[in-house]
């Protein structure tokens, strides 16, 4: 019976890397024997002049304003004894792959990208009986052998007069990768699924995506949260799907009302928001193009206005490709195909019917839940299914389909 392994750390950023590397070190290893891309792209990449300099680049970038990640990464380094540059490397491998994949520029043009570029799907459900955000976790099937649950406790470090940040969260871990590129919370109480979206345009002289992934897990307010999206330029593109579980109000707290931020600096919004999907792109000048769209009760949809389309009622679904920042990207066909088999099922009303939606397998070509198939060149499936409860404060994790069961292989109190 397959199982998920965890781990509960306590420590600074290099003892909480190194203790992951260690305790994972067979699977970490077994993780780089396997990841095909890893062999027939990354690796023959980061050996070319112009591989090198794209690992340097980002290095130099990520330890001058964040020195604690690259000691997070060189602890998980030693400790699964696999090189620093290949740990490197994995944290930021969507943007080699990226290049790697196109050769002569960062754009990527054949129809294979387009067919298997495709990973992850969320649904939120919010009304007076239903409080959820779901996500499917789709990767390569070396993955679903090898990924892990971490819970840590990190103790801020000084930097040469820079203090770390405390942090405090658990996450569904790919193995030698930082935590935050999958799902997950941390104790303010926010919870959290990735979906991975794919523009053409990348950019070279701003934080890979797995840095700011890593660095949301650090926020304490929604201040905090939206100001690492707004203000941390990324590489390249993704989208949040984030809830809120915590006791406190004041966390939520925001200055952002309208999609854009500032775009409507004199609305007097009267929702409250607690259920979020963000979209994240780069731009050629390093300032990030940010959509926010919150998802609401039909009680508080008759309250307010919305003309900016800020906001959804009830029911609300990401797949990986933009909804609405208008932007230059790849239309992989199982995004397209996994929201217009969605569009076709009733809005659920209930956790079963919901857990049946994330489930649905009716388009055998591109389902929402994935299996390994022979005519997938992928070759992803569903590794994990992350259902979060808000109100009773759960996440619950099925590694088959939930439909089969409705039961969960692992539940965690948060």
């Amino acid at each position: 019976m397959q199982c998920i392994p965890q781990l509960y750390i306590s420590g600074n950023h290099y003892e909480v890397g190194l203790a992951m590397g260690k305790e994972f070190k067979e699977k970490i290893q077994l993780f780089f024997e396997e990841f095909k891309e890893f062999k027939s792209l990354i690796l023959p990449f980061i050996q070319k002049e112009d591989g090198r300099k794209m690992i340097n680049g980002y290095y130099n970038l990520i330890v001058k304003n964040y020195p604690w990640y690259v000691d997070e990464m060189r602890g998980i380094s030693i400790g699964s004894e696999i090189n620093f540059d290949w740990i490197m490397a994995i944290n930021i491998r969507v943007e080699l792959m990226h290049v790697a994949s196109s050769q002569t520029d960062v754009k990527l043009k054949t129809r294979r990208d387009q067919e298997t570029l495709k990973e992850c799907s969320d649904f939120m459900l919010f009304d007076d009986q239903n409080n959820f955000l779901i996500h499917n976790e789709d990767a390569a099937p070396s993955i679903y052998k090898s990924a892990y649950l971490i819970s840590c406790k990190i103790s801020s470090s000084d930097y040469q007069g820079v203090s770390s940040p405390e942090e405090e969260f658990t996450c569904y871990c790919y193995p030698g990768h930082l935590p935050g590129n999958a799902f997950g919370f941390n104790s303010a109480g926010f919870v959290f699924g990735v979906n991975a979206t794919y523009p053409k345009l990348m950019v070279t002289n701003s934080f890979p995506r797995q840095i700011l992934n890593r660095l949301m897990l650090s926020a304490k307010n929604l201040k905090e949260l939206e100001k690492i999206f707004r203000t941390v330029p990324c590489s390249y593109g993704f989208c949040m799907n984030i809830g809120f579980a915590g006791d406190d109000p004041n966390i939520l707290e925001s200055d952002w009302n309208s999609e854009f931020f500032n775009a409507n600096s004199e609305s007097t919004r009267q929702i409250n928001p607690h259920l979020f999907n963000y979209e994240i792109a780069p731009t050629e000048n390093s300032q990030n193009t940010v959509s926010k769209h919150c998802i609401i009760s039909p009680k508080m949809f008759s309250i307010d206005k919305n003309e900016d389309n800020f906001f959804t009622s009830q029911y609300y679904y990401h797949f990986n490709h933009y909804e609405r920042i208008e932007i230059d990207e790849v239309l992989n066909m199982s995004s397209m195909r996994r929201k217009e088999r969605t569009e076709l099922i009733s809005p659920p009303t209930n956790l079963k019917e919901l857990l049946d939606i994330t489930s649905d397998t009716a388009d055998s070509s591109y389902p929402i839940f994935r299996t390994p198939r022979k005519n997938d060149p992928s070759e992803l499936q569903t590794i994990a299914t992350a259902l979060f409860d808000l109100n009773r404060k759960t996440l619950s994790i099925f590694v088959k389909k939930p439909s089969d069961s409705y039961q969960p292989l692992v539940k965690i109190r948060f």
